[in-house]
């Protein structure tokens, strides 16, 4: 069963995001912080990360950036899944190496379509 981090400082977003990603066959793995998301993406090595921009102690995209410099793992897949709609901040999170982005609010629907076109379900 491949792994998924889920970081997100709401622990609803991180219930409902748990539910769809157990729905498709993905053991979950929870964060909420940046700081957090970097020391599992390197304990677990997990296929997937779907994380907030917005993170407590370290935020998502120098969580990302730190996750894109790890050497010695394999590189995951990483959407961000976030209320900002700044057109800035989502090139930024792109051009950092991000896989995909998602609107807030989602469903199922959306996220299983974007692992989809990622080759991940």
């Amino acid at each position: 069963m491949p792994k998924c981090i889920i970081a997100d400082d709401s622990k609803i977003i991180r219930m409902i995001l748990m539910k769809i990603m157990e729905n498709l066959r993905y053991e979950v793995i929870e964060a909420e912080d940046g700081e957090e998301v970097v020391e599992l993406c390197e304990k677990h090595e997990p296929r997937l990360i779907i994380m907030d921009t917005r993170l407590p102690i370290l935020d998502g995209i120098d969580a990302l950036y730190k996750i894109r410099d790890m050497q010695r793992i394999e590189q995951p897949k990483i959407i961000f899944c976030s209320a900002v709609t700044d057109a800035s901040k989502i090139r930024e999170a792109l051009d950092g190496g991000a896989d995909d982005y998602i609107m807030k609010p989602f469903d199922e629907e959306i996220i299983s379509g974007k692992l989809e076109i990622l080759d991940l379900i």
